[in-house]
């Protein structure tokens, strides 16, 4: 069995993978990072993704993980996520 998951480097700090492409970011604040992680995030689930990828060095993708899984009201034992 393979599985698919989602690495958050980039949603939680964009500039960590893609140098240079500030302006690929549409809102730069931090609640419009997080609806775009939101978004990222929802879509991915959407698709049969439940594994996530989330660390401290990834910036704010551990708060942004962490505020999509609350607001979606999902439980521990419906994602797996590694840090």
């Amino acid at each position: 069995m393979s599985v698919v998951g989602l690495g958050l480097a980039a949603l939680g700090r964009p500039g960590y993978i893609n140098l240079g492409h500030g302006d690929d970011v549409a809102d730069a604040s931090l609640g419009g990072m997080e609806r775009a992680a939101h978004a990222v995030l929802d879509a991915a689930y959407d698709r049969g993704v439940r594994h996530f990828d989330a660390a401290r060095s990834y910036g704010r993708a551990e708060a942004f993980l962490s505020s999509w899984l609350r607001a979606r009201g999902l439980r521990r034992d419906e994602v797996v996520v590694y840090s």
